[in-house]
């Protein structure tokens, strides 16, 4: 199967080590990921499917999913880090949304306050 266009796609809203994410079981193409954002892809071991066990920014055996974040996701100097229960959360009615929609909402820069009104002097008496 070829790479998904990111940019085409829902995907679903998670968590991996805290950092919010979308998440896909198949895998996607590299270069629809708008600038600013970040893809990994996570490993399931042979003994358990059910869960990721490693995270790096490409795996090409047990693939569990791919997962796009706003903000990088540290990885050790081997370029591959182990995942333990808890690191990555899915909600049981996870939002779906596409990656402009999640572009929106973690990395649109967020509106500043309005500027108070400053009121005219009061004419002199």
């Amino acid at each position: 199967m070829y790479p998904i266009d990111a940019t085409q796609e829902r995907m679903e809203a998670v968590e991996v080590f805290g950092v919010p994410g979308l998440f896909t079981t198949l895998r996607v193409n590299r270069a629809t990921i708008p600038k600013g954002m970040y893809a990994y892809d996570m490993q399931t071991s042979e003994e358990d499917w059910s869960q990721p066990c490693l995270i790096a920014r490409h795996i090409t055996v047990e693939h569990y999913g791919t997962v796009i974040t706003a903000s990088p996701i540290e990885l050790p100097e081997t370029g591959y880090r182990d995942m333990e229960p808890g690191d990555f959360t899915q909600a049981t009615r996870a939002e779906q949304l596409t990656i402009a929609e999640f572009e929106c909402k973690h990395l649109a820069p967020k509106p500043s306050p309005p500027r108070p009104k400053r009121r005219p002097p009061a004419p002199a008496r």
